[in-house]
């Protein structure tokens, strides 16, 4: 009965082993909560090119950039960046930020504090006069603000605090002339609940830049942050020890913390993953056997370390051909190596071998090995190879037949990879990531998957990848390959690509949108209507392709539809419905206009940061429309949608202080704004720069400068533009009279929607009066003009009816069979019926105006 007492031995050493295992300790390192989206802006500026240089940020945040990817930090860079630059990385990193568990901001450069708020300086800033902060740098809080709404955890560290090298010493904020702070550096930041604000220095204190290529707190900051499993405020007290050690301690770096939980940049993984029970059977009387011991793993890839508890009491153990003796601490590897010399040892003989395996971060766990000596294992062990060939062979096969390419909708969540399952022969296998995209998230199921991270085979099916915003037509590449390198590896290329909905009506400036987006006038319902509509029944919980559904019913001119769809997208979330539906309340589309309404409405956008809700409500405040007036805060949330690039609110700012509307004039600072605009290519601001030099207001008169700002603001559209060169070519200013070029500019105006446009063109083809044919053409412009007159922004005087009641009744009537002749008989059905030719002749007008499908977007 040998088999029987061989089975009863091997019970009598399992008991054992239970014991074994109780007896050794486990140590374990508190877990944490990182199993959500960690986000990061780094924008490091170093090449100023009228300021100082700094020698260290851009180098900087390179580095921290690398660090916080390997902290598991989805990463928004900006290097060297100018003031349009930094707004278009703000805003991709605003937009990355909707629900994330951490946001971080690193900034390293140029900084100033005016009126107790600090300020990012980009590398095109001068600095020079006191309107240039308010057009040149961005104010921190605005980005601040905005991540405290949209994570759950907010931390800021600011390397930005050297001497104030700027040439003015006082700056506009909002209605007030401010002083640059007192103190150098930077002006203290209080911490709301959930944040940590962290300095390179005291407040008011210079920063060093040291003469490494790093400045002393970013390599600080690099090293203590990559120390795996150590709490975020013990990070910062060891950054300060360093500095302090680095500067002879004329450098200080100061936090202010609020958190009410740990953070761990590198938090504590999963203890090493190790077979508890394992058996080995080795030939009798066989000189050096290797065991067939499966190897320990970490799942963050981390290096491993055995120790060797107990060692089999017959037959010897060893390890590179030499003995291993107990408590031998090896590599984690040296398990899959270990040999045994069973000479002498008897058929049936069991030996253990209890071993802890360890991980950086002081955890541990325990394992054991029961060797049996048999005198029928070497056929045993045949086998055993044979079947790791077979698994090879097939986990080769498995990784050559991985698809290469596969497409990651860009703003939908975590995008499944859709990777077959790995064989059941290989399915003990483990794999490494090798290589690892440098943007997006890789994930396996809730885990976030780092380089160097090891895979079971259930994880492979279940890896999604998340790309971030911004990346679209880049393709990043995921390299995998088994544990032991013992099989070619396999590279997966995901391809970020916008949704054909985001791709057909994503709406500008809007932070919860994921590429530039279009105006009304370019979104073509054709396309935009079954994109969205599809899109919405692929992802029915991202409220972003609603609101675009929306946007593109109001393009089909089913603006009732779009009311509803809007509204629903607005109560689902997305902030940048809210300033849409208040826009419909204040022009009565689909609802009765009211002022009060959409003011309130906006008011709920402009609190959520959303750039047009800043304009909007702010407009709405500064003139007491719809709202009590408060032109102090009003101009502060257009200022804040400045900021943030919308150059609607540059325009109006623009308009109010260079006409000094409920302030005092200043035509300079009137211009800087509408010279923001210019630097973005918005059409307004060039028409408003060419009235100011054809005028010489503020700037010297220069009529060829005007002209061809107006010509550029009319090819972008502008619906002004027209008219000014129409009236210059007209009048002969600054170019040769030409009153059929005149009419061509006028009649383009016109067909845009300017009652100016209608109005002008009507009085040169009036002219006299004594051409039949020309009255027809003024009767024509002069109704134009009545049926575009738009009250407040208009003519209020109503000139254009008053000239077109003056024409005779057959000019008219021939003008009103024209604009018929455009029309369908249900489409003059349609039109009311009235009591005069004027007012029939109106409507005329501005039914076949319509039908000819006009950009009101651009009013």
């Amino acid at each position: 009965m040998p088999k029987f007492h061989a089975v009863r031995r091997l019970y009598a050493y399992l008991l054992i082993v239970a014991a074994i295992l109780l007896s050794i300790g486990t140590a374990h390192a508190a877990m944490t909560e990182e199993s959500g989206r960690r986000v990061a802006l780094v924008i490091g500026n170093s090449v100023y090119k009228t300021l100082p240089s700094l020698p260290n940020p851009a180098n900087d945040v390179e580095e921290v950039a690398n660090t916080l990817r390997s902290a598991g930090f989805d990463v928004t860079i900006g290097v060297n960046v100018d003031r349009i630059g930094l707004e278009d990385t703000v805003r991709r990193f605003l937009r990355s930020t909707n629900n994330a568990e951490a946001g971080l901001i690193y900034y390293s450069g140029h900084g100033i504090q005016v009126g107790g708020q600090n300020f990012i300086v980009p590398v095109d800033a001068t600095l020079e006069t006191p309107y240039d902060v308010e057009t040149q740098t961005m104010p921190l809080d605005l980005i601040l603000n905005h991540l405290k709404q949209n994570s759950r955890v907010q931390l800021i560290f600011l390397d930005a605090c050297r001497n104030n090298p700027f040439n003015a010493q006082k700056f506009w904020m909002a209605e007030k002339l401010e002083p640059v702070g007192a103190t150098r550096g930077l002006a203290r930041i209080d911490s709301d609940l959930g944040s940590l604000i962290a300095f390179s220095t005291e407040p008011g204190q210079v920063a060093l830049d040291g003469n490494g290529a790093l400045s002393p707190y970013s390599e600080s900051f690099i090293k203590r942050a990559s120390e795996p499993n150590k709490e975020i405020r013990q990070v910062l007290t060891d950054v300060r020890r360093d500095v302090i050690a680095m500067t002879d301690g004329k450098q200080v770096p100061w936090e202010n913390s609020s958190l009410t939980d740990s953070f761990y940049f590198i938090p504590a993984p999963p203890p090493p993953s190790v077979e508890p029970m394992q058996q080995a059977s080795v030939p009798e009387g066989a000189v050096a056997t290797k065991l067939t011991i499966a190897p320990p793993h970490d799942e963050t890839g981390s290096a491993l370390v055995v120790t060797l508890n107990q060692l089999p009491q017959t037959g010897k153990l060893t390890f590179d051909g030499k003995p291993v003796e107990q408590g031998a601490k090896l590599p984690a590897a040296a398990l899959t190596a270990l040999t045994y010399d069973s000479t002498g040892v008897a058929a049936g003989t069991i030996g253990l071998i209890g071993y802890t395996v360890s991980d950086p971060y002081g955890q541990a766990t325990q394992g054991v090995v029961a060797i049996t000596v048999s005198a029928d294992a070497g056929a045993k062990l045949a086998q055993l190879e044979q079947e790791k060939q077979v698994r090879l062979a097939d986990a080769s096969a498995y990784l050559k037949e991985l698809p290469r390419d596969i497409d990651a909708t860009i703003g939908v969540g975590p995008v499944k990879a859709g990777l077959p399952v790995v064989p059941a022969s290989a399915a003990e296998m483990t794999f490494k990531v090798a290589a690892l995209p440098d943007k997006g998230t890789l994930r396996a199921g809730d885990r976030v998957i780092g380089l160097g991270h090891v895979l079971e085979a259930a994880d492979i099916p279940a890896l999604s990848y998340e790309p971030q915003i911004g990346t679209e037509n880049q393709s990043f590449a995921v390299t995998l390959q088994t544990a032991n390198d013992d099989l070619a590896p396999a590279t997966v290329t995901f391809k970020p690509v916008l949704d054909a909905c985001d791709t057909a009506a994503a709406a500008p400036l809007d932070l919860q949108g994921v590429t530039a987006g279009k105006l009304p006038n370019e979104i073509d319902p054709n396309i935009a209507l079954p994109a969205c509509a599809d899109a919405i029944k692929t992802y029915p919980e991202v409220a972003r392709f609603i609101y675009q559904l929306g946007r593109a019913q109001l393009a089909n001119r089913d603006t009732k539809t779009a009311f509803a769809t809007i509204k629903k997208a607005m109560d689902a979330g997305h902030v940048r419905a809210i300033s849409e539906i208040s826009a419909l309340y204040l022009v009565g589309a689909s609802v009765p206009a009211n002022l009060e309404k959409s003011s309130e409405i906006a008011a709920m956008g402009a609190k959520k940061g959303d750039p047009y809700a800043l304009y909007a409500y702010g407009k709405s405040l500064y003139y007491g429309r719809g709202a009590k007036a408060d032109t102090q805060e009003g101009l502060r949330l257009m200022l804040q949608a400045a900021d943030l690039g919308h150059t609607y609110a540059m325009n109006e700012l623009g308009y109010i202080f260079l006409n000094g509307v409920n302030v005092t004039p200043d035509v300079e600072r009137g211009v800087r704004f509408y010279e923001s605009g210019l630097k973005r290519d918005d059409i307004y601001s060039m028409n408003s720069l060419g009235m100011i030099y054809r005028a010489g207001k503020g700037v010297p008169q220069d009529l060829e400068k005007a002209l061809e700002l107006f010509k550029r603001a009319a090819e972008g559209g502008q619906p002004y533009a027209p008219r000014n060169i129409g009236l210059m070519y007209r009048d002969g200013l600054g170019v040769p009279k030409d009153e059929a070029t005149s009419i061509t500019w006028l009649e383009m105006g016109a067909e845009r929607g300017d009652y100016w446009s209608a109005f002008e063109r009507a009085k040169m083809a009036k002219g006299d009066g004594s051409d039949a044919e020309s009255l027809v053409t003024a009767a024509h412009y002069f109704a134009l003009a009545s049926a575009l007159n738009r009250p407040g922004t208009g003519d209020p005087k109503k000139q254009s009816d008053k000239e077109l009641a003056s024409l005779a009744d057959s000019a008219k009537k021939k003008a009103a069979e024209v604009f018929s002749s455009e029309l369908t008989p249900q489409e003059l059905k349609a039109i009311p019926k009235t009591k005069s030719l004027n007012e029939r002749l109106a409507l005329l007008a501005k039914a076949t105006w319509v039908k000819r499908n006009p950009r009101y977007d651009l009013f």
